[in-house]
């Protein structure tokens, strides 16, 4: 049976009521943004995006409840990549819903909308040096480097090599 059965992926603005929740997904995992004081500012950003600028938070979700998330978004002068860049971030799954396909699916959801906005380069970074999952998603290894005290590798994905390969999952 295919686990992404029922899953449908939508951006995190149409599902409001999950905000709290995915922005507290994100701060167990990986901290308050520094850019905030506090949780609540961190959830008011978040309820203010609008779906049709970047950043473009997409969650995988089954019967109103988000079970993962990923972001599209563009930043400028990362220590590896100088100028603005566009990137893939944020890819967190629930425990209870990992090792179903839901990151996969999420990851190829941003480079689909990466690529229907015209984004050709695509970046992100990660903890597992040997790329993990974004390595066998097709990413390659670009750069190690070590930021806020950890080691990390920063990869790529060239999404003008990537025509043809796009399909397999819908929006609902």
């Amino acid at each position: 049976m295919n686990s992404l059965v029922n899953i449908e992926f939508a951006p995190l603005i149409e599902w409001r009521q999950e905000i709290p929740r995915v922005a507290r997904w994100w701060c167990d995992e990986w901290g308050l943004p520094g850019r905030h004081s506090s949780f609540t500012a961190y959830v008011q950003e978040l309820e203010s995006l609008s779906p049709d600028t970047l950043p473009l938070h997409l969650i995988a979700e089954r019967e109103g409840r988000a079970l993962g998330v990923a972001t599209l978004k563009a930043k400028v002068d990362h220590p590896v990549i100088r100028g603005c860049s566009y990137w893939l971030s944020g890819v967190y799954v629930e425990p209870a819903s990992r090792g179903q396909g839901i990151a996969t699916a999420l990851c190829q959801k941003v480079v689909e909308a990466a690529w229907t906005h015209a984004i050709e380069t695509l970046y992100l970074q990660t903890e597992h040096l040997g790329g993990g999952l974004y390595a066998r998603l097709g990413w390659r290894g670009l750069q190690e480097h070590h930021e806020g005290g950890v080691n990390q590798v920063v990869m790529v994905k060239d999404l003008a090599l990537n025509d043809g390969e796009l399909g397999g999952i819908t929006w609902r």
